[in-house]
């Protein structure tokens, strides 16, 4: 090769090397996500990283987190054990968040959103657990396909004391849509009680909730 062909074909290869850092500073899936904080996207699996592009502020002032709007589905999978309930494994938002004792918990864990919004859910029956002074409820989602077992449209809802110490928060409304928003929480030693819907999954802390919009 001859010393002005050497000189031609560099400048190329360099272009090369440099496409794909451009592509990506030019609007691809790095900057697909301004909503999450940085350096939370990049270990996010796929599908929840498209989820958390969808985000909405906080209803409660003491929640720092912007909530992911999601669906029960989504939160439980679809995954069953053998009592019939959804499995940790299958979770879309798992690991959730640490302690549900915490006031002010990560609004990410391992990359993944722990603060949510579901839209159009019903509450059953509220009432308080007198040994920790939580508010317990439980939750439907109506959206949810017909032939998915019951126990896979519901999820157990609390709501911790210093939360509702705190304001900001009311007993929510029961037999109406109603959008809630919370942190998702994985508690193991319920996946065998049916008032627990076989499954360790919470919404723990509910934080808020507002009636849903008329559409």
């Amino acid at each position: 090769m001859t010393t002005s062909t050497r000189l031609r074909t560099r400048p190329l290869a360099l272009l090369l090397v440099l496409l794909p850092v451009l592509a990506l500073g030019a609007g691809g899936p790095a900057s697909a996500f301004t909503a999450t904080p940085a350096g939370s996207q990049l270990s996010q699996p796929a599908s929840v990283a498209r989820l958390a592009a969808v985000t909405r502020h906080s209803w409660n002032p003491n929640v720092r987190c912007r909530a992911t709007v999601t669906n029960l589905s989504y939160v439980l999978g679809n995954e069953r054990n053998k009592y019939g309930g959804a499995t940790y494994r299958d979770g879309g938002f798992k690991p959730g968040i640490p302690d549900r004792r915490d006031f002010t918990p990560p609004c990410y864990r391992r990359g993944v959103p722990t603060f949510v919004q579901l839209n159009r859910v019903k509450m059953g029956s509220c009432s308080q657990i007198n040994e920790d002074g939580d508010w317990t409820c439980e939750l439907t989602d109506p959206t949810v396909r017909r032939g998915r077992p019951l126990v896979m449209s519901q999820i157990h809802v609390e709501t911790d004391q210093k939360f509702r110490k705190a304001g900001g928060w009311s007993i929510p409304l029961g037999g109406v849509l109603i959008d809630v928003q919370g942190f998702v929480f994985w508690d193991p030693g319920h996946t065998e009680m049916s008032w627990h819907h076989y499954s360790g999954w919470e919404i723990h802390s509910l934080t808020a909730w507002r009636r849903s919009p008329k559409r």
